[in-house]
């Protein structure tokens, strides 16, 4: 029997709480004992009840990582307990008190997906980031490849790290009258197509993008359908009132949050994932998959591992409205594509994600762990070495919260300018002069807007009859230029506001009260 004790330090329910949930349902009773930590009061508690773990609640822990509070309470337990295997998610403290309270293997499961930062891929971020990691687990679990390569971009050996893909119950199939029901208490009629985003609504997810692929898709393809946006976030207001400025009202629906989720995914004819911040393996896709709901995602974090492109969906980049609303198009236009996506959504997910193959893969895991060569208990150097690593840490992780400057660094005003790409014509109206202007992918505050203008967009394409360019003005289209004053950090290397790096050529990801938009930097005055 291999005991095995999880960490977690979530108190609501997300993807990390679900692999658990899904693990402690379903795992070999004969073979495994599992016990639980997480915080009191946590919302898995309850859905972990029935499956009869051994619970354990401590103070503490609450969604942090790092929570030296709650340390050697978790030493006590683990010395309690005695597992062979200590696994934790989201809580690097758990794993501290493994190595401090000996005897178990050390392992942790990277369950998110983000853009890795400068800082850690080189220099003395990624020798804090490798040399800690590697330190305080004998093995890691990515849930996709691109969670791999998060961890082997901040310097992590390879070998180290195993992808398990996550896994789901396959949902519920409601029938077509209970299906009805639901369309109308949502005002769908029958002939309408609907087409669904499930994701909590916050910036990286990608809303604004599934909304400007819904007006292209209404008001330049003519579709015919009803567009769903389940759950809730501190972008919901801002969405909303985005929905409103371009009259989609009667055409975008938001549910907020729901606790019947599975009976909406039941009505969707495409699923669509918008995410561009953060993004392992998204479960809602995967219960979409084991009812057949072809997908629209994009090509960022482990979207493309679940979703085979012109198989069961189709991948596109990064807000992109035009190259969603096209593949969303392609799918409803064409019954043999969507029939055959359907098919092979079902396939792909009885061959690779049901919770049971995600289970049996956790499970080998385990038992090949269990057969390496067992750790020796923490010794005094061991203990010196620990020390010298939180010295290491905080000293790094006070470098990482700051830039790299020069030894003269100086702060001077600047005046530098954004065009945005392709906005419609309204989002003028709403940029004020005199405003704060945000990043809004890092809601850093880039500046001041001293002064706005506009242009009419162009695409350019080549002819094929002459070769030669062809340049097309976008009626309904705009590229605003900004021009923002900020004070700004100058040194022989760079230029950047706090820690927002200027750069002519830069992509720039902006918002204020009421808009956001997409360009790049194409000036710097100093």
């Amino acid at each position: 029997m291999i005991k095995v004790l999880n960490v977690i330090s979530d108190t609501n329910i997300g993807g990390a709480g679900k692999c658990i949930i899904n693990f402690c349902r379903n795992y070999d009773k004969k073979k495994f004992e599992i016990v639980v930590v997480l915080p009191k009061g946590s919302k898995l508690i309850e859905e972990l009840k029935p499956t009869k773990v051994k619970l354990i609640e401590i103070d503490g822990l609450k969604d942090k990582s790092w929570d030296f509070a709650s340390l050697f309470k978790l030493v006590k337990v683990i010395k309690t307990e005695k597992p062979d295997i200590v696994h934790t998610h989201a809580s690097s403290t758990a794993r501290l008190a493994a190595r401090i309270a000996g005897g178990a293997k050390v392992v942790f499961t990277r369950h998110s997906v983000f853009p890795v930062s400068e800082k850690i891929k080189k220099g003395i971020g990624r020798f804090v980031y490798k040399t800690s990691n590697e330190f305080l687990a004998d093995r890691m679990i990515a849930v996709a490849d691109a969670a791999k390569e998060n961890l082997t971009d901040g310097g992590i050996e390879p070998e180290m790290v195993d992808v398990i893909l996550n896994g789901v119950e396959k949902i519920k199939e409601t029938s077509d009258s209970e299906r009805q029901k639901l369309k109308s208490q949502l005002g769908i009629k029958k002939d309408e197509y609907v087409i669904g985003i499930l994701a909590r609504l916050e910036e990286v997810k990608g809303h604004e993008t599934f909304i400007e692929a819904a007006n292209i898709l209404i008001n330049e393809k003519k579709m015919n359908a009803k567009f769903l946006i389940l759950g809730t976030g501190t972008e919901e207001e801002r969405l909303k009132e985005k929905v409103k400025e371009m009259q989609l009202g009667d055409k975008i629906i938001f549910t907020g949050f729901i606790k019947n989720v599975q009976d909406y995914i039941n009505i969707f004819d495409i699923q669509v994932n918008c995410s561009f911040g953060t993004e392992a393996t998204s479960l809602a896709l995967l219960e979409g998959m084991s009812i057949g709901v072809p997908a629209v995602v994009t090509d960022f974090g482990g979207n493309p591992g679940v979703i085979k492109e012109g198989e069961n969906g189709y991948i596109v980049p990064i807000k992109s409205p035009n190259d969603t609303a096209n593949a969303i198009e392609k799918i409803l236009t064409n019954k043999d594509i969507w029939e055959q996506m359907k098919k092979r959504s079902r396939e792909i997910f009885e061959e690779k994600f049901t919770v049971q193959v995600y289970t049996k893969n956790i499970e080998k895991f385990y038992e090949k762990l269990k057969g390496e060569p067992k750790i020796k208990r923490i010794n005094w150097l061991d203990i010196i070495i620990i020390l010298v690593l939180l010295i290491v840490a905080i000293a790094g992780y006070s470098y990482l919260k700051r830039d790299n400057v020069d030894i003269s660094p100086n702060t001077e005003k600047v005046v530098y300018q954004i065009r945005t790409n392709e906005c419609l014509a309204n989002v003028y109206d709403y940029i004020e002069e005199g405003s704060v202007l945000r990043d809004s992918i890092k809601n850093y505050n880039i500046g001041t807007i001293v002064a706005k203008d506009y242009e009419k967009s162009k695409r350019y394409s080549v002819s094929q009859d002459t070769r030669e360019i062809v340049e097309t003005e976008l009626e309904d289209k705009i590229d605003i230029i900004l021009t923002v004053e900020a004070n700004a950090t100058v040194t022989d290397k760079k230029i950047s506001v706090g820690e927002y790096p200027l750069k002519v050529g830069n992509e720039a990801y902006i918002k204020g009260k009421g808009y956001a938009a997409g360009g790049y930097i194409i000036s710097i005055e100093r």
